[in-house]
């Protein structure tokens, strides 16, 4: 990902700090099941992008720290973005971040993000994942850091807001609004183009009429 990227996912995760640290100690009581999916006119890689809000997730080694996880999807491609709210903690571009399902099996999910100290992980995720994610329960997800491991336990209600987070981002369709727009402006200049060549037919056939009288 390049530097405006960073930008834009800063932006993206910047206000969750802010109400994590007023949330109370039980994270289930500020998650939400409605997607309300957002698609804004920035664009990552020239394409539209579009995001469900992000759930906070407490962490159960660290007093008062919370973790963001939150999906986006970009052209037909979902991404999972999860970061951690706390200052200087630095992330590798590397298998940092375990799920784990109440099955006991465990997924490690590579970080695509560049190595950076504002906490942030990127992953795209593939058709198995997602499958995996909708069709499965979550217990737990583990993140690792250059200064300690983060440790979020994931309840039933998380789990239902994660699938239904998914559900609705598989089924959204990116609106291309500014191809709409260009599309508009061409058949607009195609009508333009056109309007000279009918008054002048029109004014042909006035004068042929006016001949034959």
């Amino acid at each position: 990902m390049k530097f405006h990227h960073f930008l834009f996912l800063n932006f993206l995760f910047w206000a969750s700090l802010f109400r994590a640290q007023s949330k109370p100690a039980d994270s289930a009581a500020f998650v939400t099941f409605d997607c309300e999916i957002t698609q804004t006119k920035q664009r990552l890689d020239k394409r539209f992008f579009a995001s469900t809000p992000p759930m906070e997730l407490r962490v159960n080694n660290e007093e008062l720290v919370y973790v963001t996880l939150q999906f986006g999807k970009r052209k037909n491609k979902l991404y999972l973005y999860l970061r951690i709210l706390e200052d200087n903690i630095c992330i590798k571009k590397e298998k940092n971040v375990d799920i784990q399902f109440k099955s006991g099996e465990v997924i490690t999910l590579k970080n695509e993000y560049p190595i950076n100290c504002e906490s942030f992980f990127a992953k795209q995720l593939r058709k198995k994942e997602i499958e995996k994610l909708l069709q499965n329960e979550v217990t737990q997800i583990k993140m690792y850091t250059y200064k300690k491991n983060f440790e979020m336990y994931v309840n039933t209600v998380h789990n239902a807001s994660i699938q239904q987070s998914l559900d609705c981002l598989l089924k959204y369709k990116i609106k291309k609004s500014d191809e709409v727009k260009v599309k508009k402006n061409k058949q607009d200049q195609r009508t333009q183009s056109q309007e000279p060549r009918v008054r002048n037919q029109e004014q042909a056939t006035d004068n042929q009429q006016s001949e034959e009288k």
